[in-house]
């Protein structure tokens, strides 16, 4: 088994202005998510996977004296080898696009929890077709673009 690290500070700065431009909910527990480097990305079905996203759970806190909501997990090589300077943004965005925290109007207390992508999909159908996947809230909108969509195939 490799070797795993915390992120150094400019990883840090990524994923605090991520969180500044696009994940609100995430800001009241930023200083609370970690990044951790492993040594090598792991391998599922074949494809790399530059990093995942996880709640940090009351045992690992407990034995760390911390207080950390989530972890974000990065493949260390390929981050270094593999990733332009735009995709380790975007691969922090994805990852942060899983961490979702929502205040209970009632108590005050924030609720955290890691959710799964909305669309899992295959290079080569999107690069075909585009991101045709209809979205939950906008399936009506969309009716007329996934007929055409259906003619053309």
């Amino acid at each position: 088994m490799g070797e795993s690290w915390k992120a150094a500070d400019d990883v840090y700065d990524i994923m605090k202005d991520q969180v500044a431009n696009n994940h609100p909910d995430l800001a009241l527990v930023v200083d609370e998510i970690i990044i951790v480097f492993n040594e090598k990305a792991r391998k599922s079905g074949g494809n790399m996977v530059y990093g995942t996203a996880g709640r940090v759970g009351a045992l690992t806190n407990v034995i760390g004296g911390t207080d950390y909501k989530f972890i974000l997990t990065l493949g260390a090589d390929a981050w270094e080898n593999d990733l332009t300077s735009r995709q380790r943004k975007a691969l922090i965005d994805h990852l942060l696009c899983m961490c979702r925290c929502e205040e209970d109007p009632k108590t005050g207390d924030i609720k955290c929890y890691v959710v799964k992508p909305d669309v899992q999909a295959f290079r080569e159908n999107v690069e075909r077709y585009g991101m045709w996947f209809p979205k939950e809230d906008e399936e009506d909108d969309n009716a007329e673009a996934n007929q055409a969509i259906q003619e053309s195939v």
